[in-house]
């Protein structure tokens, strides 16, 4: 408003010189120079600030002229309520003023308060003690003045009086030439959705057109392996007549005269089910010419449920029951493309519709990168969703582009990846964890290593990286699982020396027999691994601060930073989950959210909440708001939570960690959808009231475990991201419907 006062007083300057009234100008422009608002009309941070001003110089007159001033220009339209309230601010700023001068020595401007003002506070009793005030020795400590002379009390005034300007400017009414502003605020934001809705259409019409765009092809892809069909059956009728003719010019004279050519040679017969050699010879061939229209009848009744896998790729083939009808060799050429599309696609995506029949998201492409050689343990979008990281067992990370599928950067290392995160509001920046102690950044656009740093050498794995943007916090643990007195024992397995079996590294404990016989179980010991929590600066490397972990030090699998990194979010091998501040450098709040360990965690969209997954099979949701309590668990896959137990290689093949290291789901922008793992696919489940979740897609097209997942939210488009322990990344482009 203060804005719109200053520009209308220039408005109505013009309009007086434009008119001629320059006496009214005149006025209006003397007026305007006696304005005691002039400077901080309307404006609630410079009022205050004067009033302040006033009262830290002791400066009585101006500050008594200025609360008059407001008081005849502001106070006296209020009603009762707010006029109480503008006297309680009065007296405050009175006794203000007396506490700051006694502070500060001025006991001449105390006394000279009491003189000019007795006649009016003599007979208000709020007034009463404080006339003791120039007499009393020490106020500071006095329990009638104790509390005025705090900062805290301070400091609540301030807001209290800002807070009492702004609600008064708000609520007077405003002259209707002061309208505009809001009128030019409506216009703002009605131009500000047209040109919303305008790039959503644009952006709609792009999506159509490349949907076009790709039916046109499937439609010429088709058209083409029809006519090829047709060429080669032509080809080999051609052939085989002519192989016929040779034949039958080898024939002897004599048996060719006994030939009936009137009849076909397949139905021929001598009496008693025999046929004549002649005749065997001569159906050969063309038992051969035959032998395609023999074999589209079984490709016929195949196609129709190819065709149905595929029917959710842009180039529609057509409903179901025309499908079926297809015959021969169009048939054939209709499976031949779908298996095309499927092995291009790298698998298949289904999406499943609500009761209504609605789909939220239909599928547009599915590509795959296969690239890696080893099982994928993460797979993660850059901030500007224009690379993808990805780290497999062997150690080795590969940056490349999700719309290509081609390589941008690569580097790998002697001792295990075990974690990776992007730096935000970076494009190409990737800080790696490795099993060795070390903690590095990586440049994709040079494919070189900007600087390293080790952690405590008495926790040389770095579990888990999460990145901000001016911090980064590492989790290390330590190697040696601790054993315990009973008969349960573990073993560690380890192979440096062999890097397609580095993963058994991670494999943490073995079932043996205890020394009572019995057999042990697969398990980390009774106690948890120990480990730490430490906050490092992201430009000068150095260490700022080890987070507290009670009540033992124990390993953090998973970290998540919230919007601005003050927050840390962390879950542990003994089933914690912990908030800290990270400035603050303490525990806010700390609770058990699972049985065993907690594989992943992250907080919710308005970060009011978090998820959690754990090796106890659950994902849940908990609040922060009322420390740790749960708001419901999700009943999702069984296999969700840690997708590769129970999964075996090929002999001779590759490992993978018992502990999963990735992301095990990845949530939509508004925490509507979640992605999670699974056994061979992923699923997208709409989040609703209950917990059950809706399952809306289904992809596979992976011949293993689905590890790690991640989803890039566009207004339009979402793209997805699967890592899977055959070595494949499926990226999933997928259109909102």
């Amino acid at each position: 408003m203060a804005f719109a006062v200053g520009a209308l007083d220039d408005a109505i300057r013009e309009y007086l010189l434009f008119r001629g009234f320059t006496q009214t100008l005149k006025l209006f422009e003397t007026e305007r120079r006696d304005d005691k608002d002039k400077g901080f009309s309307f404006r609630v941070n410079r009022i205050v600030e004067y009033i302040m001003q006033c009262v830290f110089k002791s400066d009585f007159p101006s500050l008594q002229s200025f609360w008059s001033h407001l008081y005849g220009r502001f106070f006296s339209q209020m009603n009762s309520e707010s006029l109480t309230m503008a006297y309680r601010l009065e007296t405050n700023v009175l006794r203000l003023f007396l506490v700051q001068a006694s502070k500060t020595g001025r006991h001449e401007e105390v006394r000279a308060f009491f003189e000019k003002m007795s006649d009016s506070l003599h007979d208000r009793k709020e007034w009463k003690d404080w006339f003791a005030l120039p007499f009393t020795k020490n106020p500071d400590q006095h329990p009638t003045f104790r509390l005025y002379y705090s900062k805290e009390w301070l400091d609540t005034f301030q807001i209290t009086l800002h807070n009492f300007f702004s609600t008064l400017f708000t609520s007077i009414p405003l002259p209707a030439l002061l309208s505009f502003e809001a009128e030019h605020q409506k216009m703002q934001a009605l131009s500000t959705e047209n040109h919303h809705l305008h790039n959503q259409l644009a952006e709609t019409r792009r999506a159509f057109t490349e949907l076009e765009l790709t039916n046109q092809k499937l439609e010429a892809r088709l058209a083409q392996q029809a006519a090829a069909q047709a060429s080669n059956v032509s080809s080999k009728r051609r052939h085989s007549a002519g192989k016929a003719d040779k034949l039958q010019g080898k024939v002897p004279a004599g048996v060719a005269s006994r030939k009936k050519p009137s009849t076909p040679a397949y139905a021929a017969a001598a009496p008693g089910g025999k046929r004549p050699v002649q005749t065997a010879k001569e159906t050969a061939p063309e038992r051969t010419s035959v032998t395609p229209t023999a074999e589209s009848q079984p490709l016929s009744r195949s196609s129709t449920k190819d065709s149905f896998e595929v029917s959710f790729t842009p180039a529609p083939v057509g409903p179901p029951a025309n499908r079926s009808e297809v015959q021969g060799g169009k048939a054939e050429t209709l499976k031949q493309a779908n298996t095309e599309l499927r092995a291009q696609d790298g698998g298949s995506v289904v999406p499943h519709a609500d009761a209504d029949g609605n789909c939220p998201f239909l599928p547009v492409r599915q590509v795959s990168y296969l690239d890696h050689s080893a099982p994928i343990t993460h797979c993660k979008f850059s901030p500007n969703a224009t690379q993808v990281a990805s780290v497999d067992t062997d150690g080795r990370m590969m940056v490349w582009d999700p719309n290509k599928c081609s390589t941008t950067a690569t580097t790998e290392l002697t001792s295990s990846l075990l974690s990776l995160d992007w730096v935000p509001q970076s494009e190409n920046l990737v800080l790696l964890g490795t099993g060795g102690g070390s903690v590095k950044l990586f440049e994709t656009s040079s494919s070189q290593y900007l600087w390293e740093v080790t952690s405590d050498i008495s926790y040389p794995r770095i579990l888990s990286v999460a990145c901000g943007p001016s911090i980064f916090a590492v989790s290390a643990s330590d190697t040696v699982i601790p054993h315990s007195t009973s008969s349960h024992r573990t073993l560690t397995l380890t192979s440096p020396s062999l890097p397609s079996h580095r993963a058994a590294a991670e494999m943490t404990a073995m079932e043996v027999k205890g020394s009572s016989g019995g057999p042990g179980t697969v398990r980390r010991g009774d106690l948890p691994i120990p480990g730490g929590v430490y906050v490092w600066d992201l430009k000068s490397q150095k260490m700022k601060c080890s987070l507290p972990l009670s009540p033992l030090p124990v390993a953090v699998n998973c970290m998540s930073f919230n919007h601005n990194s003050n927050l840390l979010l962390t879950g542990a091998v003994d089933g914690m989950i912990r908030l800290f501040d990270v400035f603050q450098q303490e525990c806010l709040c700390a609770w058990r959210a699972h049985s065993g360990e907690v594989f992943n965690v992250q907080f919710s969209s308005d970060e009011t909440s978090v998820y959690s997954m754990g090796s106890d099979s659950a994902f849940c949701q908990w609040s922060i708001i009322q420390s740790g309590a749960k708001v419901t668990q999700f009943w999702v896959d069984e296999s969700a939570c840690n997708p590769a137990r129970g999964w075996s290689p090929q002999p001779g093949g590759h490992c993978f960690p018992t502990t999963p290291r990735g992301n095990l789901f990845a949530f939509e922008s508004e925490d509507r959808y979640v992605l999670t793992c699974s056994h061979q696919k992923a699923i997208i489940y709409a989040v609703g009231q209950e917990s059950n979740l809706r399952s809306v897609v289904t992809i596979s097209g992976h011949s293993g475990p689905v590890t790690c997942v991640d989803w890039l939210h566009g207004r339009s488009y979402s793209t997805c991201l699967t890592g899977s322990t055959d070595c494949a990344i499926n990226v999933i482009n997928l259109l909102k419907n």
